[in-house]
């Protein structure tokens, strides 16, 4: 991403991101198949950037008009801004009504890239972008960038932002993002990634808070934690405090994953229906 913005900056641009090997860069996939209908613009903003983060930007893609689409040149060029991107998540969105079918989004962009194995990239970007309704469904026809802040976290602060990152991707039902943080010996743990997404079907929330190093070395670090969770069945509501620890290594090309991780609850409740 951070490639990317330096180059959106230049062109007055914002988007950028990757089609998955099956999806069709010409917006062949259905709209059905792509986007809830009905979203409003800050919905359909927050979809795209959802998409982004997940690993599905084939579904970002179709979400830009066809003016957009033609302004990146090659959906290659599309697809490679978004390639080191872990997390793309706008916050503080606000909507200016520009005419029936026309509205502006402003908005704050906070963007983690692997900055290499060790390290991640955090960019914050002040941001707007044209939204136009096209066959009834909005979507984003430009955008620009400015760069607020960029931080490089150092090696242990990069392990806890990928800690902290799978949780809230748990939380966002965002589970190839989400997937993607495990190791392999901890993915055969869950059996395959249907059964890891099963196993959160109920989830509301995944919070970590109070993530202490325990141990750590160059390419390894062991945090203990409190976990906050929160499912949501149809017969109850049940929040569960875990006191927890995870083990998280440097993996080459694909930096720090975590490798294995066990929680002990401590309480549970059950609140009223939220």
């Amino acid at each position: 991403m951070r490639r990317f913005f330096m180059a959106i900056i230049t062109m007055a641009l914002i988007f950028t991101c990757a089609l998955s090997a099956w999806a069709n860069p010409n917006g062949g996939i259905p709209r059905s198949h792509t986007f809830p209908v009905g979203m409003t613009p800050a919905e359909t903003l927050q979809y795209f950037h959802h998409k982004i983060t997940d690993g599905e930007p084939g579904l970002a893609w179709d979400i830009l008009t066809e003016d957009y689409k033609n302004a990146f040149r090659s959906y290659e060029n599309f697809r490679d801004g978004y390639r080191t991107t872990l997390s793309s998540r706008p916050s503080k969105i606000r909507q200016l009504q520009r005419d029936a079918n026309t509205m502006e989004v402003f908005y704050l962009l906070n963007a983690e890239d692997r900055e290499n194995d060790q390290q991640i990239l955090v960019q914050i970007f002040e941001c707007s972008a044209i939204m136009k309704r096209v066959d009834g469904c909005w979507r984003i026809d430009s955008g620009t960038g400015k760069l607020l802040s960029r931080t490089v976290l150092g090696s242990r602060e990069t392990a806890r932002a990928v800690l902290m990152d799978y949780h809230e991707c748990i939380t966002n039902k965002e589970m190839r993002r989400a997937w993607s943080f495990l190791g392999d010996r901890y993915k055969k743990a869950f059996g395959d990634f249907a059964t890891f997404c099963k196993g959160f079907d109920t989830t509301v929330s995944s919070v970590i808070s109070d993530a202490v190093p325990v141990a750590d070395g160059p390419d390894m670090v062991t945090f203990e934690y409190t976990l906050t969770a929160k499912d949501a069945t149809p017969e109850t509501n049940i929040e569960q405090v875990f006191k927890g620890g995870a083990n998280l290594e440097v993996v080459p090309g694909r930096g720090w994953v975590i490798m294995s991780a066990e929680n002990k609850l401590v309480n549970r409740y059950f609140p009223p229906k939220w």
